[in-house]
């Protein structure tokens, strides 16, 4: 359930058109700055230059934005193909319990992701508000287990031919 709540997530990215929306701003804002060469010589370069820098900095904001929107939307495509929404919840427990020290205000200020502990907050209180408990989720299906399968495989074979190796 962890698995369909990462592609949920990611699913959402694509529904919602981050990427789209992030390159159309990003174009604009390069289109926006091209007047400067012109105007301001040496010094409307040296503008633009430094909008090049800095205007990637306001993106990671609606960055952020877009994370928390595809986990808003992933939570919902969870619940409703039968997997708990709680499950996203303990993949991104797992997340937190392998960073080893809290980010530091400059991290947090260049992150393109809202921290973990706030995601898990904020993903309790959207199942909470807004999906109501189901009898009975979706934990696995046999496909899920028959790939899980054929990869423990796989991972044997490649562990027996490196000790061949080695």
């Amino acid at each position: 359930a962890e698995l369909a709540g990462v592609m949920a997530h990611e699913i959402a990215h694509v529904a919602a058109r981050h990427a789209t929306r992030q390159m159309t701003r990003s174009n604009w804002a390069n289109i926006g700055t091209i007047p400067l060469i012109f105007v301001g010589g040496g010094i409307g370069y040296a503008v633009r230059s430094a909008a090049g820098i800095g205007l990637p900095m306001t993106f990671l904001t609606f960055q952020r934005g877009f994370e928390a929107e595809a986990d808003y939307l992933g939570l919902q495509y969870m619940y409703k193909t039968g997997y708990d929404p709680n499950a996203f919840i303990s993949f991104f427990e797992k997340i937190q319990a392998k960073e080893k020290k809290k980010p530091g205000t400059l991290a947090k200020a260049f992150s393109t992701h809202p921290q973990t502990p706030d995601r898990i907050t904020k993903s309790q209180e959207e199942i909470t508000k807004i999906l109501p408990a189901k009898a009975q989720y979706v934990v696995t299906t046999s496909e899920f287990d028959d790939v899980k399968s054929r990869l423990a495989v796989l991972e044997n074979r490649r562990k027996v031919i490196e000790e061949k190796d080695t």
